[in-house]
């Protein structure tokens, strides 16, 4: 009797099966066969659910940001958790790519972005995903000056659009890093812009 799969259990092992060709080869060369090859299903079960490379992009990008959404939701911040400095810096070291998921979730983003600078659909989600962050950050550095965490002076709406654009480019940066580098140079830019930013 055939083995049935069903659908967020496939989608599960697309999703896992484009993080393992990333951290190992990067996307240049990913498509509908070689996921489906990957995550040990038929191209036919994969092109029910992914048309095109395009949309296994699109899916990859939205499952990475999900997790790094879900990984930052575990760093409390308030009277019984983290200080806003201590929670600021935890998730931007979070983000460092310590292992292999967070290699492959950099490579993907790097990906993503390159294909976003030529074709307008890449480009209005990351338009959309910048506008979910940039209020999450807001919100937060609002929080934190009315805590007394932010260096005077800064305003939160300009300090969200700061952060957007040193995490793009520390996960552009990450993204081609070898598997072995040395990541101080990463942790002390991180440092820099947490004490910037808080005073």
């Amino acid at each position: 009797m055939p083995k049935v799969v069903d659908r967020e259990t496939r989608r599960g092992q697309v999703a896992e099966a484009i993080h393992r060709i990333a951290a190992r080869d990067g996307l240049e060369g990913v498509s509908v066969r070689l996921v489906a090859a990957e995550a040990g299903l038929s191209v036919g079960a994969v092109q029910r659910e992914f048309a095109s490379k395009d949309e296994l992009l699109r899916f990859a990008l939205a499952a990475s940001v999900d997790e790094v959404f879900a990984r930052f939701g575990r760093f409390r911040i308030g009277p019984e958790g983290l200080t806003f400095t201590e929670g600021l810096r935890q998730v931007l070291l979070d983000l460092l790519p310590t292992d292999e998921r967070r290699r492959a979730q950099a490579r993907i983003w790097a990906a993503f972005y390159a294909r976003a600078a030529v074709d307008p659909g890449f480009a209005d989600v990351l338009a959309e995903l910048d506008v979910r962050t940039r209020e999450h950050l807001r919100r937060a550095f609002e929080y934190a000056r009315e805590q007394g965490g932010l260096a005077p002076g800064h305003d939160p709406a300009a300090l969200a659009e700061l952060l957007i654009v040193f995490v793009d480019g520390l996960w552009l940066t990450c993204a081609r890093l070898p598997e072995d580098a040395d990541l101080a140079p990463q942790q002390a830019a991180i440092e820099s812009v947490v004490r910037a930013i808080t005073g």
